[in-house]
């Protein structure tokens, strides 16, 4: 798949998130890494990952932060069909949008579609 294509299903994404979550997102970006495969520590591929501190634990001191950052790894996406990338980008962003806002893998995964 070409990176602006992809790149396009995760800005779709992003517009599919309700408007007051993302009313409240503030200093984080999202990212598409292109070329990255990453692990976890069980060797299992990671197709996004939420870098920062999560909304809850910031506080004052976290003023002039640099941004938090979501991370999609465009590779890891690979070998999935090209049908099925919408919905899978759709549910690995709001699940690292979920980290942004606190809650724990443990937590995440009571709504997990994929």
């Amino acid at each position: 798949m070409k990176l602006k294509a992809f790149e396009q299903y995760v800005e779709q994404a992003l517009k599919d998130i309700p408007q007051k979550f993302r009313d409240m997102m503030e200093n984080i970006t999202i990212e598409v890494e292109p070329d990255q495969l990453t692990f976890d520590k069980s060797h299992y591929l990671i197709l996004g990952q939420y870098q920062g501190v999560c909304l809850p634990n910031r506080g004052s001191v976290y003023q002039g932060a640099v941004p938090d950052k979501i991370i999609i790894y465009e590779r890891a996406f690979d070998n999935y069909p090209s049908e099925k990338l919408p919905e899978l980008i759709k549910n690995v962003l709001q699940h690292e949008i979920g980290h942004y806002f606190g809650m724990s893998e443990e937590e995440l995964a009571r709504y997990k579609k994929v």
